[in-house]
């Protein structure tokens, strides 16, 4: 069993984006990585696709999301379920808290295969 206190998390910014990495390797995930974030609003995530499904529950804001071409409304308390492989895009209208579970070791890539290293998952 691990406790990774709060006060530990590092949060990386990127375009309107801040996450910090709160189940990784690095402090002690062993089958399931979470995120934890915030969108400012207007802000949104590069067209990303992941090798396992992802799944994120909107905390607080809304916006809307596309999966492959196919645009979803989300709003506080929602849960965006996003399949394996799925070209997917987040835009905040407003901002957004959100938490985000996944396999451990995901590759998450870039539509054209460009892997993302991401600074939040070590």
């Amino acid at each position: 069993m691990t406790l990774f206190p709060r006060a530990r998390n590092q949060t990386h910014s990127m375009q309107g984006n801040h996450i910090a990495g709160v189940a990784t390797p690095g402090n002690g995930a062993r089958q399931i990585e979470m995120w934890r974030g915030r969108m400012e609003a207007g802000a949104a995530t590069p067209p990303h696709r992941h090798s396992g499904e992802e799944v994120v529950l909107i905390l607080s804001g809304s916006g809307r999301a596309t999966v492959d071409g196919h645009e979803l409304r989300y709003a506080a308390g929602d849960t965006l379920i996003l399949p394996a492989h799925a070209v997917h895009q987040i835009f905040a209208e407003s901002d957004s808290e959100f938490v985000s579970a996944m396999p451990l070791g995901d590759t998450v890539a870039l539509p054209d295969g460009t892997v993302m290293n991401l600074p939040w998952r070590a």
